[in-house]
């Protein structure tokens, strides 16, 4: 036989990190574990955690590792279930300004505008 054979694969894709999985049942194991699942309340999901920066306060330097502001170590990789875990703030959909945990906009005024740039003629709304 010369010509190659059609093979159609199934992944699963993990939502938080897009990993896939040949078998759902492990999928569904690393997005409980998931590092950016908020609901596996992971390092990289907490108002807590800095990421690395590479960039040292010198070129000599070679910058600064992650680490947990709580003083959890994270040399041996990070956690989930952490019990010192607490939402990250998000930016304010219209202004930019940081906003709580599962809130939009900041303001009134902010989500008023948003409601206007949809009214706009030419716009998406």
């Amino acid at each position: 036989m010369t010509t190659a054979i059609r093979l159609k694969v199934v992944r699963y894709q993990c939502p938080h990190c897009h990993r896939t999985h040949s078998k759902k049942q492990a999928a569904e194991q690393h997005i409980a574990r998931c590092w950016n699942n908020p609901a596996a309340h992971a390092c990289k999901t907490c108002e807590h955690y800095t990421p690395a920066d590479p960039d040292g306060p010198y070129p000599e330097h070679p910058g600064w590792p992650e680490q947990c502001e709580q003083g959890r170590k994270l040399l041996s990789g990070l956690h989930a279930g952490c019990p010192l875990w607490g939402p990250q703030a998000a930016p304010c959909a219209e202004c930019s300004a940081q906003v709580p945990a599962g809130t939009t906009y900041c303001s009134t005024r902010c989500r008023n505008a948003a409601d206007r740039h949809d009214d706009m003629p030419g716009g998406e709304g």
